[in-house]
């Protein structure tokens, strides 16, 4: 028979746990153009309608070549801050315990302090990041070489509205 005890305890451990979890960020696995896996943080931003990627993370992929151009559009932040993309990519990536493949469409941006951006349609329509499975929302394994530092859930002032503004 079970000890009812200990099982209360494992279930509040387990819920401590997920309550301790940044839902903002998540941990993602890409290929470099060799073909080599890298995991990188990425922010998820409900805001945004705009998957975004940095120039510099785009340049440690060695995926430069694959740029597509991009109409001149100007992006504005939350914080009113406008930018002109640099032209995007198509990105293939995986995600959660079972490290599920996904693609999408990345909009590159010259900010580096955002390497990875995850916006509304891919975390709602293929990810269904922000429902009650918490699959997507996962600390990486302690031996895992994760490039970046984790984000801060308290950047609203970094996190993209998706609002093109044409020049």
């Amino acid at each position: 028979m079970e000890n009812p005890i200990q099982a209360d305890h494992e279930e509040h451990q387990h819920f401590n746990e997920l309550a301790n979890r940044d839902p903002t960020v998540m941990v993602v696995t890409l290929q470099t153009k060799s073909g080599d896996e890298v995991h990188v943080w990425a922010e998820m931003d409900t805001g945004s309608f705009e998957n975004l990627i940095s120039q510099e993370l785009l340049e440690k992929l060695d995926l430069s070549s694959e740029v597509n151009s991009r109409e001149e559009v100007s992006i504005k932040t939350i914080s009113g801050k406008d930018f002109t993309p640099k032209g995007d990519i198509d990105l293939t990536f995986t995600a959660g315990h079972k490290q599920k493949a996904f693609t999408s469409n990345f909009v590159i941006i010259e900010d580096n302090d955002i390497p990875l951006l995850l916006g509304r349609d891919m975390l709602y329509k293929q990810l269904h990041a922000f429902s009650t499975d918490v699959e997507y929302q996962n600390e990486p394994p302690e031996d895992m070489e994760i490039w970046g530092t984790k984000p801060s859930a308290t950047r609203v002032d970094k996190l993209y509205m998706a609002k093109p503004v044409r020049k």
